[in-house]
C-alpha cells in the first residue's frame, strides 16, 4: 500500500482524483486474493462499516465469511467502547441463525473473555462454562486468534503475548465442522477485525505490515509459524471441477422419436428428469440398471422398462424418445429440467457380512464422492454392500426395484445410523433398522432386513439400487440446519457457490423435498422450486425465496418447507464454483 492511491502506473497519465478515501482505507485485497470479512448474512443486528471489518454490536454476534476445516489460521481483533467482550471461534457449518446472534449461540465454540476467562459453549446444547485462562484486556488491546484444527487447539494472544492454548477446551474442532472467527459484545460494543488485510485497524493503529508463513497479509503482529491468513490464496486447491461431475440442463421437448439433448459437458451416469410445466412424475435413470430402466422419486412404483423415454447416455448429454414425461410437445411451454451426475468407473463383486453371499454391480466416481450400486438382498441382517467411495458416505438413497418407498440416510447428521427419511413422501425422520443400527464404514453399508432395503422373495434375492454421496470440499456438502421462521433466515455455509440444493425437514412431517438450482433461477433472489416427492409443476413464488452466495445459501422466506422456527432440515448441495474461485451472484 502507498500514499499515491489513484496514480496510473502505465505512463498514460490517467490518474484518479482521490475523494473521501484515506490512506488507511486501502487494503491488500486484490482480484486474485480476497480476505475474509464479518458476514452480514450470518451475523446479528450490529452495524457494519469499513468494508465489513468494523462491527458495532447491539448485544449480538459477528461471524467471519471464511472458515477452515483443516490446517491453521490466524486473525486479529481490536476493541473499543463498552465492556463484556468475547473474542473466539465458532463452527459455521451447521447453519447460522442471525436472529439468535450468529454462529455463537447456535453452534458452540470457545472464546477469550474481557476479564481473562476462557468461555466455552457446547455444540448443540447452549450449555456454557467459564474458567480462568489469561490476562484481562480492554479498549485498544489487540487480541490474536490462532486456530489449529488438526490438533484441536486454539491459542489467544494479547498484544502479541500468548495466553496459552485451549487443548483442554471443548474439543469441538475435531467434530468435522468449519471454523471461523466469532466476536460478541454488549450493547454499543465496537470491534475491528483484521483477517490479514489491514494492520492499521481502519486507521486506529500504525500499520505494521507483518505477514503469515506464506508471505501473505498485513498483520500487526507476526502470526505464529505455520498459521495463515483467512484469504482465498490460502484456501486449499480444489481437486474437483464441479462442472465436470454435476450439471443442470434445461431443454424444451419436441415430441420427436429421437431427440438429442446436449450441453451437459460430460457423459452422465445418473440423470434425473422433470417436466416443469406439466404434472408428470420425476424420473431417474442410470447407467448401472440400464438406459431404458425408469424409476420415479415421486412415487413408490416399481422399475419400468421405457424404451421410448431415455434411449442413450451420450458424450455430452442423452438422447430421448417421444415419451411425454421427458419429451412432450404439446406447445412452447413444454420445458424440462435435467440434473446430471457423472460416475464412470465400473465395479462389481460380492457382498460380505451375514447370510448368503450376493452379487453387485456399479459405477463409481471417487473424485466426486458418488457411486451407483445395484445389489441383491439376502434377507439377513448384517449384509454388507460395498459403496466404493473410500470414505464414510454422507448420504445414501436406496430403492427396491419393486413397489417400495425410497429410503434415505444421512449418517453423519443427527439422524445417525438409526433414523431415515423417505424421498417419495413428506414424513418426518423415523427410527428404522435399515442400516442395522450400524454406521457405514469407509468401505461398506451394513443393512438390516426387510423389503425396504434387504429381502428375498421365494428364495430369489430382491434387486435394489443404492446411490451414495460423500462430501467433497468445494464440490458437495450434506448437512443440516435449524430454521428460524423469519424472512431473515438461516445462512448455511457450504464452502462453495451452490448450483443445486435438495432440502427436507427432518424433525417433523408435512415438508416436501425442495429442489432449487442455478439454471431455473439464475439470479438472486431465487424463487423457483420443484418437489422431488410430488408430480406438481414448478412453483415460482416469494414463499420459496433464497439466495445462492459465494460460500453457501441463505434462506429468505417463512415457508415451512425450509424455515420453520426450531425445526431441523437436512440438505444436500452441489457446487457451481468452489469458494476459492467464486464471486457473489
Amino acid at each position: 500500500m502507498s500514499n499515491d492511491l489513484g496514480i496510473d502506473r502505465s505512463g498514460n497519465g490517467n490518474n484518479w482524483t482521490v475523494n473521501n478515501i484515506a490512506f488507511a482505507d486501502q487494503v491488500v485485497d486484490s482480484p486474485t486474493n480476497n480476505f475474509a470479512t464479518i458476514d452480514p448474512l450470518s451475523s446479528g443486528a450490529g452495524a457494519f462499516s469499513e468494508g465489513n471489518l468494523k462491527y458495532a454490536s447491539s448485544a449480538d454476534t459477528g461471524v467471519g465469511t471464511f472458515g477452515i476445516s483443516s490446517g491453521k489460521a490466524y486473525a486479529e481483533v481490536t476493541i473499543s467502547s463498552a465492556a463484556n467482550q468475547y473474542i473466539g471461534v465458532c463452527d459455521i457449518s451447521r447453519g447460522i441463525n442471525p436472529l439468535r446472534g450468529g454462529g455463537w449461540s447456535d453452534h458452540g465454540g470457545i472464546a477469550y473473555k474481557f476479564n481473562g476467562d476462557q468461555y466455552k459453549l457446547a455444540v448443540g446444547s447452549n450449555t456454557s462454562a467459564s474458567a480462568s485462562y489469561g490476562a484481562s484486556y480492554t479498549n485498544g488491546d489487540i487480541i490474536g486468534i490462532a486456530i489449529d484444527v488438526d490438533n484441536d487447539t486454539i491459542t489467544f494472544y494479547k498484544n502479541g503475548s500468548s495466553q496459552g492454548n485451549t487443548a483442554s477446551g471443548p474439543s469441538f474442532l475435531s467434530s468435522g465442522g468449519v471454523y471461523s472467527i466469532m466476536i460478541y459484545g454488549g450493547s454499543d460494543m465496537i470491534f475491528i477485525v483484521n483477517f490479514g488485510q489491514d494492520s492499521s485497524f481502519a486507521g486506529t493503529k500504525t500499520a505494521q505490515g507483518k505477514q503469515d508463513s506464506n508471505d501473505i497479509g498485513d498483520f500487526y503482529y507476526t502470526p505464529p509459524t505455520g498459521y495463515l491468513a483467512l484469504c482465498t490464496k490460502n484456501l486449499p486447491n480444489v481437486d474437483v471441477v464441479p462442472s465436470e461431475h454435476f450439471n443442470t440442463l434445461l431443454y424444451t421437448g419436441d415430441g420427436a422419436s429421437t431427440h438429442a439433448v446436449t450441453g451437459v459437458g460430460f457423459q452422465p451416469d445418473w440423470v434425473w428428469l422433470k417436466h416443469r410445466t406439466a404434472t408428470y412424475h420425476h424420473s431417474v435413470w442410470d447407467s448401472v440398471r440400464g438406459v431404458h430402466k425408469q424409476l420415479y422419486t415421486s412415487g413408490t412404483h416399481a422399475e419400468a422398462d421405457e424404451s421410448t423415454s431415455v434411449k442413450s447416455f451420450d458424450t455430452d448429454g442423452f438422447t430421448l424418445g417421444d415419451k411425454g414425461n421427458v419429451n412432450n410437445d404439446s406447445g412452447a411451454a413444454d420445458n424440462f429440467v435435467a440434473w446430471n451426475w457423472k460416475a464412470g468407473t465400473s465395479v462389481s463383486g460380492n457382498s460380505s457380512g451375514s447370510g448368503t453371499t450376493t452379487s453387485y454391480t456399479g459405477s463409481v466416481n471417487t473424485d466426486a464422492g458418488f457411486s451407483i450400486i445395484k445389489y441383491t438382498g439376502n434377507a439377513t441382517a448384517g449384509l454388507q454392500i460395498p459403496h466404493h467411495l473410500g470414505v464414510v458416505p454422507d448420504a445414501i438413497f436406496i430403492k427396491s426395484l419393486t413397489v417400495q418407498s425410497w429410503n434415505c440416510f444421512f449418517p453423519n447428521t443427527s439422524l445417525g445410523a438409526t433414523k431415515g427419511l423417505q424421498l417419495d413422501n413428506t414424513g418426518a425422520e423415523g427410527t428404522v433398522s435399515h442400516l442395522n443400527n450400524t454406521m457405514p464404514s469407509t468401505s461398506v453399508v451394513t443393512l438390516g432386513t426387510g423389503a425396504a432395503t434387504n429381502t428375498s422373495a421365494d428364495g430369489v434375492g430382491q434387486q435394489y439400487i443404492m446411490y451414495s454421496f460423500a462430501n467433497k470440499d468445494g464440490y458437495s456438502k450434506v448437512g443440516s440446519y435449524t430454521g428460524n421462521g423469519n424472512a431473515d433466515g438461516t445462512f448455511v455455509y457450504t464452502g462453495f457457490r451452490p448450483a443445486f440444493t435438495l432440502i427436507k425437514k427432518s424433525s417433523a412431517s408435512g415438508s416436501w423435498w425442495e429442489m432449487v438450482d442455478n439454471k431455473r433461477s439464475p439470479i438472486n433472489v431465487m424463487s423457483k422450486t420443484l418437489y422431488a416427492n410430488q408430480t406438481d409443476t414448478e412453483y415460482n413464488s416469494t414463499s420459496y425465496n433464497r439466495d445462492f452466495t459465494s460460500n453457501g445459501f441463505k434462506i429468505r422466506n417463512t415457508n415451512a418447507g425450509d424455515n420453520t422456527s426450531g425445526e431441523t432440515y437436512i440438505y444436500i448441495a452441489f457446487a457451481e464454483t468452489p469458494f476459492k474461485y467464486s464471486n457473489a451472484r
